[in-house]
């Protein structure tokens, strides 16, 4: 298991734990082309210490062999989604904000997004299909929410968005536009 020296580095294993495995992998790579096969036929792979210095430099996919390897192409795309996850939290802490704060401040947004991207759904299931709508219960079960919390969370102005963004017309409007009893 990696020790990170780097709280960025550290912030970033949490919210990315699928990256993770790119940056410590203890299986080597395999040869791009028959022409580095031989002496040389792994790459090693980045350890603790690209661990500990996120913002090292990686070598890109060799394309002098013909078609590149597309492993070595996903671990390179990785590793540069790594570094600059990393780097743009030190420039947070640069910045004098603490990136921790930053990292949690943006996972809410992100949460906030998902909820109204959940609520539009429901939106188009329960006024946009057609003969009839989505039940309320597998909408539920699908959204984690109550029922009632499903019959409650969208209102006249999330029918009139989800009408502008897929030109569909909806099976009804909401009296008041405006109105939304409860959040997603």
């Amino acid at each position: 298991m990696p020790v990170y020296n780097d709280p960025c580095g550290a912030i970033a294993a949490v919210l990315y734990p699928q990256l993770v495995p790119a940056l410590t992998a203890t299986e080597p790579l395999p040869a791009r082309c028959p022409q580095h096969a031989g002496a040389n036929d792994e790459m090693t792979p980045p350890g603790l210490a690209v661990v500990a210095d996120p913002v090292q430099d990686v070598e890109p996919p060799d394309s002098s062999c013909g078609p590149s390897d597309p492993y070595a192409e996903i671990y390179a795309s990785q590793v540069a989604q790594w570094k600059r996850i990393v780097g743009e939290l030190h420039e947070v802490r640069d910045w004098g904000a603490d990136p921790l704060l930053h990292a949690l401040d943006a996972a809410r947004r992100r949460r906030a997004e998902a909820e109204e991207d959940i609520c539009l759904l429901i939106t188009l299931g329960r006024e946009f299909t057609a003969p009839r709508p989505y039940d309320v219960s597998a909408l539920a079960r699908a959204s984690g929410m109550s029922e009632y919390l499903v019959r409650r969370c969208y209102s006249g102005q999330d029918i009139e968005s989800v009408q502008q963004i897929t030109g569909l017309a909806p099976r009804t409007l909401a009296a008041d536009p405006d109105e939304r009893v409860a959040s997603c």
